[in-house]
C-alpha cells in the first residue's frame, strides 16, 4: 500500500510540473505537424500497401503495411523514441537526490515506510506519467484520423497496442538510468545534465555515428548492380546491427517496425507472432538495459547514507 501511495503522490507531483507540460506539449505539437504534414499521403491510401521505410538515426529499417493508422502510429512511435528518453531521463534523474537534498527523506523515512518502497514507489509512479504520455500520442493520433473521415482497421489498431507496451518498456530504460544516476549523484543538476545528455546522445548522435563507423569498415563501394555490391550491402547491414546493438533506440525502432511489418506477396501484415519472434533479441536486450539499471540504483539507494 505504501509503495502506491508513494507512486500516486510522484505522479501528482510530476504532472503538476511544468517540465511535464513543456515536454508534452513539444510532443503534441510534433505530432499536429507531422499529422497535417502526412495528411495527404495518408488519404491517398486507398487500400493497404506494403511499403519499405528506414528509421533514422535508430538504424533500423523494413518493410510495414501501410494503412491510415498504421502509417500515423509509425511515425508517431518513432518520434517518441526521441521524447520518451528525454522525458524518461528528466523524471528520474532527481527522483532520489532532490529528496535527500531538501531533507524531506528523512522526513518521509521517519513514517512507517521501507526504503525499497520509496524507490518502487517513485519509479512506479513515474512509469505511469510515461504511461499517460504516450497513450495521450496515440489517442491523438486516432481522433485525428477520425476527424479527417479516414478510415480504422482493427488490427491496425491491436498492433497499436503492443506498440504503445514495447514503447513503454523502451521509455522506462531510460528512467531506470537516469535513477540510478540520482542515487549515484548528490547533485539533482549533475544527475539530470548526464542523465538528459545520454538520452540524446543514444537518440540523435550514436546511430549517426554507427553509420559512419559501418560504412567505413564496410569498405568502399562497389559499383551498383554487382554481386559485389550486393555483398557489400549486406556487409554494411551486419556492421550496422553490430554497431547498434548498444543503442536502445535501435532496439525499439525494430521492434516497432516489426509490429506493423508487412507481406509484400499476400499484401498484408505478417502475423504478430511470427515478426515478434524475428526480433525477440532486441526485446530481451531492452528488458535487460531496464534492469540492470534499476538494480543498481536499489542496491546502491537500500545501502547509501542518506544524511
Amino acid at each position: 500500500m505504501n509503495v502506491l501511495n508513494i507512486a500516486m503522490k510522484e505522479l501528482y507531483v510530476s504532472i503538476k510540473s511544468k517540465r511535464f507540460w513543456i515536454v508534452l506539449s513539444i510532443y503534441i505539437l510534433f505530432l499536429l505537424i507531422l499529422s497535417y504534414s502526412l495528411r495527404g499521403r495518408i488519404m491517398e491510401i486507398v487500400s493497404p500497401q506494403v511499403e519499405f521505410t528506414r528509421l533514422e538515426p535508430f538504424g533500423a529499417a523494413g518493410e510495414y503495411l501501410a494503412t491510415p493508422l498504421s502509417s500515423m502510429l509509425l511515425f508517431n512511435f518513432a518520434f517518441f523514441t526521441i521524447i520518451g528518453a528525454v522525458m524518461g531521463a528528466s523524471l528520474g534523474a532527481d527522483a532520489i537526490n532532490r529528496e535527500i537534498e531538501t531533507g524531506t527523506i528523512r522526513t518521509l523515512l521517519g513514517h512507517p515506510v521501507y526504503r525499497d518502497e520509496v524507490i518502487n514507489g517513485k519509479f512506479l509512479g513515474n512509469a505511469l506519467v510515461l504511461g499517460i504520455t504516450i497513450i495521450v500520442g496515440y489517442i491523438f493520433t486516432v481522433s485525428f484520423l477520425l476527424i479527417n473521415g479516414m478510415p480504422l482497421d482493427g488490427d491496425s489498431i491491436l498492433r497499436g497496442f503492443v506498440a504503445f507496451v514495447i514503447t513503454l518498456i523502451y521509455s522506462l530504460n531510460f528512467l531506470s538510468i537516469s535513477l540510478f544516476f540520482s542515487t549515484l549523484f548528490r547533485k539533482p543538476e549533475t544527475s539530470m545534465l548526464v542523465s538528459v545528455g545520454i538520452a540524446v546522445f543514444f537518440t540523435l548522435i550514436y546511430g549517426i555515428i554507427a553509420s559512419i563507423v559501418a560504412n567505413r569498415l564496410a569498405g568502399e563501394m562497389p559499383p551498383y548492380g554487382t554481386p559485389a555490391f550486393d555483398v557489400w550491402r549486406e556487409n554494411l547491414e551486419l556492421w550496422r546491427q553490430r554497431l547498434n546493438f548498444i543503442n536502445p533506440a535501435h532496439h525499439h525502432a525494430s521492434l516497432v517496425l516489426a509490429v506493423f511489418s508487412g507481406d509484400r506477396v499476400a499484401n498484408s501484415y505478417v502475423p504478430l507472432g511470427e515478426s515478434l519472434a524475428l526480433v525477440i533479441n532486441n526485446l530481451s536486450v531492452l528488458l535487460v538495459s531496464l534492469l540492470l539499471p534499476f538494480a543498481l540504483a536499489y542496491v546502491r539507494f537500500m545501502t547509501s547514507d542518506l544524511r
